[in-house]
């Protein structure tokens, strides 16, 4: 398994350690924080790879500690795990709407949380594929249907590649197939990140404002293996 790094945070310092310890000997670089704010405040300084938050930490919560991560370009996105001692259709439901890639029931064993890793890297590896993407910014005058391919799918959004470079904060109308079922998706997004790949075509991070339970679920079932 390649070398990444992973934030973790969680309030119970045996545990937090215990984590870190089995991580670092499987060749994960490994930051931790005991509360919400200060994992805030490591994920806009180190962007880490992968993000897994604790539901229930001080100060900020896990799902306030994700909705804050959002908000800045640089994670929209990233990754971001929370995980809970508890579940139910409300905490689940919480958790989504402050923007996490996925919820998951709190690990019992290091073991479970390493194969958690593994399987989002895997889930990567899914992401990469591209996806054939129409799109047109909203309040342009033209309004002419742009074609441009997407990598990095997630629930929260994905990564724009096209000949048009768009504005950062600008809002944009999406229509896309999720690969192997061909579901389509018309969904609203966000510009929160701009930039140029090695090829000079420009990226674009977009971040789903209005994607439906339906759509939600059709993306986590591809990208999840």
């Amino acid at each position: 398994m390649p070398s990444i790094t992973v934030l973790i945070a969680d309030n119970l310092k045996s545990l937090l350690q215990i984590e870190k310890t089995f991580l670092m000997r499987a060749g994960v670089e490994v930051l931790t924080a005991e509360n919400g704010v200060r994992a805030v405040e490591l994920a806009r300084e180190k962007v880490p790879r992968l993000i897994l938050l604790d539901l229930e930490m001080p100060q900020m919560d896990g799902a306030a500690a994700c909705a804050a991560m959002r908000r800045d370009p640089s994670l929209a996105i990233t990754p971001i795990l929370i995980m809970s001692s508890t579940d139910s259709p409300e905490i689940r439901d919480r958790c989504l709407r402050g923007g996490c890639t996925e919820f998951v029931v709190k690990p019992r064993r290091p073991e479970e949380l390493l194969a958690i890793v593994v399987r989002i890297l895997s889930v990567k590896e899914r992401k990469a594929l591209r996806v054939r993407v129409v799109f047109n910014v909203r309040g342009d005058l033209a309004h002419r249907p742009i074609l441009g391919k997407a990598t990095n799918l997630s629930a929260t959004g994905l990564l724009l590649l096209s000949d048009k470079t768009l504005p950062l904060g600008s809002v944009i109308e999406l229509e896309f197939a999720v690969p192997k079922t061909n579901h389509p998706v018309k969904v609203k997004g966000r510009v929160v990140r701009v930039g140029w790949n090695a090829d000079r075509a420009s990226e674009a991070g977009i971040h789903f404002i209005d994607l439906s339970q339906t759509d939600q679920q059709e993306i986590l079932d591809f990208t999840s293996p």
